[in-house]
């Protein structure tokens, strides 16, 4: 792992941990349970930075996601916060399909700010009013074309123009998915197990999954969909990118899972290192 690419990282931290200190809020990063989230702490941890965990359910969470977190958080020491799309902002993602008309999609991914963003920044501002928050992201430019073209110019530290008040802190911006995986193995640190089976942590259902991760999921939990298929009927429109349904996907699947199990396999896609 190059140790310039951690050092900057470990000032980027480090800074943000001096400006929350500076205004009197904790130093938030936001934890999923997966491989990016998770090197943040260990960051935090070697930059020895004060810091909480805030976990953003969306109501979508794979069965164990919350769990892990919550163990993870335990095994650290640290606080976590948990915010809830219902409880603090305005409803589930059934609701917002509905009142939309439409699923998330690349031109309006609503799913997250109306199922995460905005119920946290609800929840924090409860707690500490509209003092500066600075939160830390483990955004990484090389995740895919549209990332590295969205971050080209970004700093890893601004100001959040979704949430007044709030700072975004992105310490791992430059660093790749084979970074990420050695910095974790030469810290002897495990991502949760759903990471490493599905390749996916947090939410079973998202509308930039690729079809394959439907499928892995869909192996172990085959009725997971069960509602987003029955919102499909309701409203009659798509909720896959390249405008697939998702009860496609299920009776294909269900229907050729040998087949499909057998080519994902060869390609070693069902267990990801």
């Amino acid at each position: 792992m190059d140790n310039i690419l951690i050092n900057k990282s470990l000032e980027i931290i480090k800074e943000a941990g001096r400006l929350a200190d500076e205004a009197e809020t904790p130093l938030l990063i936001n934890f999923s349970g997966g491989k990016d989230s998770s090197t943040l702490i260990l960051l935090a941890n070697q930059a020895d930075v004060k810091c909480e965990l805030i976990y953003m359910t969306s109501r979508l969470e794979l069965p164990g996601c919350v769990d892990f977190v919550k163990q993870e958080a335990d095994r650290f020491g640290l606080k976590l916060h948990i915010t809830d799309p219902v409880t603090d902002y305005y409803g589930d993602f059934p609701y917002w399909v509905h009142k939309i008309g439409y699923f998330p999609s690349y031109h309006y991914s609503y799913c997250s700010v109306r199922l995460k963003i905005r119920p946290s920044r609800a929840y924090l501002r409860k707690l500490y009013g509209f003092k500066h928050i600075y939160r830390v992201n483990g955004v990484r430019k090389s995740e895919s074309t549209r990332r590295s073209k969205i971050y080209k110019e970004k700093e890893p530290i601004r100001k959040d123009w979704e949430n007044s008040g709030h700072f975004v802190v992105e310490p791992i911006q430059d660093w790749t998915g084979q970074d990420v995986r050695d910095y974790l193995a030469e810290n002897n640190f495990k991502v949760q197990k759903l990471y490493n089976e599905f390749g996916v942590s947090g939410c079973s259902y998202c509308p930039f999954y690729q079809v394959e991760i439907y499928q892995r999921i869909l192996n172990v939990y085959p009725d997971i969909y069960d509602e987003i298929i029955k919102l499909e009927d309701e409203i009659g429109k798509p909720s896959v990118g390249g405008n697939r349904f998702l009860h496609q996907i299920k009776d294909d699947f269900l229907a050729n899972r040998e087949e499909i199990m057998a080519r994902l396999n060869e390609k070693g896609l069902t267990k990801r290192k």
